[in-house]
């Protein structure tokens, strides 16, 4: 019996975990309980006998950090879905299932988020065993969490009668409720969380969306057609931006009666705020969660991150103070959930604040931006060991390089050379050029840009390691 392919949705902004996620770097790619990333726990997650090499629907502006991301786990490859645009969650597991389907219509597809947090895998993969013989019936099985609460940020799954001795029809929706009617709902036993995450066969998914969002699908479905593969990456066409932005609970589930749910209590959560990593934190006997450089006097039932630099708090209490290179935020813990108005509200006014961190990671490795002026800027380069920049050159641009530390690989235009620390070189507009770390240690240079135009798409790539060079 073929293995279950894992089909990780990658997408979201998590502006409500603003300045640490934004849009550049959402949530998922931060490791915000535990030593990874969300999204390398939910691929770990998912790298056992019972599924086969994961597909993930990630966005071409995040392949870059989903790519690093994989490699710095080494345990097994994975295949990317690009799409160039975001539209929601309906197109996308539209264009999984109709790829997936290609190859065998009735291989089963486990749908999840990347973002999420679920202590006891054993007790998830015991659930998804038991919910396999109704998706190889033509069911769309949902997952739904036992709640430990009444609680206002999750929608909730109407449980109706038995379908099967692991499984439920599904009765209905609910809405994110107001706190008194959570509280109703938990009472009367018969309203699970719904955790979005879902499992079916690629025939099934197609035929309800035929059946209740054909537009949906016939977008999916030309964007595939004339998709760019290669390389264990399939970069979606631009016919993909038509499609109506809608989620898969709009487009089907909350309109489909082939729905069952299977019940589960995994130690699951949505870590979607900064209240709710509160929730979960390992808290000091005054009840505050402090992590990185804190110092904390007279301070209880808060939550102190400190990334940066060292940040001290004292005399208050139900707090949340989030530090970052360029930016802090401080919030009574109580009005967490509302974060994400200031980064609407940054984005409006196209703080760059909204969308980047001042280090932006790259799937070679990273750099920041030290200083910059109308006809220059200043970059620290950092490039991981076997990292190797694309064989590249600039319309706008000459840069110097000068080395910190490490051993590089230089070329400019027909030179090959060897450089080291306090070893620099000038490479004119123009150049054809190229940057390896051919040592044991990171790579670490200064680079200085000098021109009329010094934007990220002043890069015309000749060839890359990472496939980033076709544009759909």
């Amino acid at each position: 019996m073929d293995n279950i392919i894992p089909v990780l949705m990658c997408g979201g902004s998590g502006t409500r975990l603003w300045p640490v996620s934004r849009s550049s770097e959402p949530k998922q790619f931060h490791a915000l309980s535990g030593s990874e990333s969300l999204f390398q726990q939910t691929v770990q997650r998912f790298r056992t006998e019972q599924y086969a090499e994961p597909l993930i629907v990630v966005n071409t502006n995040h392949r870059d950090l989903a790519l690093r991301e994989i490699g710095q786990l080494s345990t097994g490859s994975a295949r990317l879905l690009v799409e160039p645009c975001v539209r929601s969650t309906g197109p996308a597991i539209a264009a999984a299932a109709a790829l997936i389907a290609e190859e065998d219509p009735d291989r089963l597809m486990l749908v999840a988020p990347s973002d999420h947090v679920i202590e006891q895998t054993e007790v998830f993969t015991q659930a998804v065993s038991q919910a396999t013989l109704a998706a190889r019936q033509g069911q769309i099985v949902l997952f739904g969490i036992r709640p430990a609460h009444p609680e206002t940020g999750f929608g909730y799954i109407e449980v109706g009668d038995a379908f099967d001795s692991a499984s439920f029809k599904v009765a209905g929706f609910v809405e994110k409720p107001k706190h008194e009617i959570a509280e109703t709902l938990v009472a009367g036993g018969r309203h699970l969380w719904n955790s979005g995450i879902f499992m079916f066969t690629a025939r099934t998914i197609l035929e309800e969306l035929e059946r209740y969002a054909p537009d949906v699908l016939a977008c999916a479905r030309r964007a595939l057609s004339t998709a760019h593969r290669g390389n264990d990456t399939i970069r979606l066409a631009a016919d993909f931006d038509t499609a109506p932005v809608i989620s898969i609970d709009y487009a089907v589930m909350e309109r489909s009666d082939r729905l069952v749910c299977v019940p589960v209590a995994p130690e699951w959560r949505d870590l979607g705020s900064w209240s709710a990593l509160w929730d979960v934190g390992s808290k000091d006997g005054n009840g505050n969660v402090s992590r990185g450089d804190t110092l904390l006097q007279d301070v209880r039932n808060s939550y102190v991150l400190g990334n940066s630099r060292l940040v001290a708090v004292m005399g208050v209490e139900k707090v949340v103070v989030i530090d970052t290179a360029d930016a802090v935020l401080v919030s009574s813990l109580d009005q967490a959930q509302n974060v994400g108005r200031l980064a609407a509200e940054l984005a409006a006014a196209k703080r760059p604040e909204a969308n980047a961190h001042k280090r932006v990671r790259r799937p070679w490795g990273s750099y920041e931006s030290l200083r910059v002026g109308e006809t220059f800027q200043v970059k620290h380069i950092i490039v991981d060991v076997a990292g190797q920049l694309s064989l590249q050159y600039h319309h706008h641009r000459s840069e110097h390089w000068t080395v910190v530390s490490g051993t590089a690989r230089v070329t400019v235009g027909e030179r090959v050379f060897v450089m080291k620390a306090n070893e620099s070189v000038y490479i004119p507009k123009g150049d054809v050029h190229r940057l390896e770390n051919i040592g044991d240690d990171e790579l670490h240079l200064i680079e200085v840009q000098c021109g009329t135009y010094l934007g990220e798409d002043d890069i015309v790539r000749l060839e890359d390691q990472y496939d980033r060079i076709v544009t759909i």
